[in-house]
């Protein structure tokens, strides 16, 4: 969902049009994995995990898929690896999204099955967002051009000092069907962040092999 429009910088009114959006998951390859007990505080921060996605997860390859919709943006295509995995995708064209109305974009997200044999009780996938209101290079980045709703990795789309910072979203999947083996006491929670590396490769906009946005 797509909440709101960007930043007008004279009253800071939510009044920009968005004209397009880039959404991002985790490639599980080079992702800052972090867990902790799943009796925790929220507050808690996570320890790092020196492992890999597949130490909590057995499937994950192409996360999403889109469902066909033109009522907001005319065009689409996928974001994907060297192996062709579909990561993320991008949309734009068409009428916009005026401001003050939210706008829907349909997508699926693949089954998860959490490795039964972890410790995991739940696995949360950060989402990376950006809202795109106008076509600019990186130094153009600001709250009237762009919600950038990414997590604060070091990526070039870190977004800092802008109005989504590090308020990425989530896509938590909780262990349901194999119960936790006898030594994990309460669980782990997972949670898996792309690199800054992968976001500076994925949240690009590349149409026919040329990237329109960030310029």
């Amino acid at each position: 969902m797509i909440g709101h429009g960007c930043k007008n910088e004279t009253d800071g009114g939510a009044t920009i049009d968005t004209i397009g959006s880039v959404t991002v998951f985790p490639d599980g390859k080079d992702s800052i994995i972090t867990t902790k007990s799943a009796g925790s505080d929220s507050t808690v921060a996570g320890t790092p995990h020196e492992g890999g996605l597949t130490d909590f997860v057995a499937n994950w390859g192409s996360p999403v898929t889109l469902i066909q919709d033109s009522s907001i943006f005319a065009e689409r295509g996928y974001i994907k690896d060297s192996l062709g995995n579909k990561l993320g995708f991008w949309v734009g064209g068409g009428n916009a999204l005026t401001a003050g109305f939210r706008g829907l974009i349909p997508f699926t997200t693949a089954g998860v099955v959490i490795n039964p044999e972890s410790c995991a009780k739940s696995v949360t996938f950060v989402v990376s967002i950006a809202d795109i209101c106008e076509i600019t290079d990186k130094s153009g980045f600001r709250d009237s051009t762009v919600m950038l709703w990414t997590p604060a990795v070091g990526s070039d789309f870190d977004g800092v000092g802008l109005n989504g910072y590090d308020s990425p979203a989530t896509l938590k999947v909780n262990r349901t069907v194999a119960s936790l083996p006898a030594s994990c006491d309460e669980g782990l929670d997972v949670t898996v962040k792309p690199s800054a590396a992968q976001l500076n490769r994925d949240m690009k906009v590349v149409v026919d092999g040329v990237q329109v946005w960030p310029k």
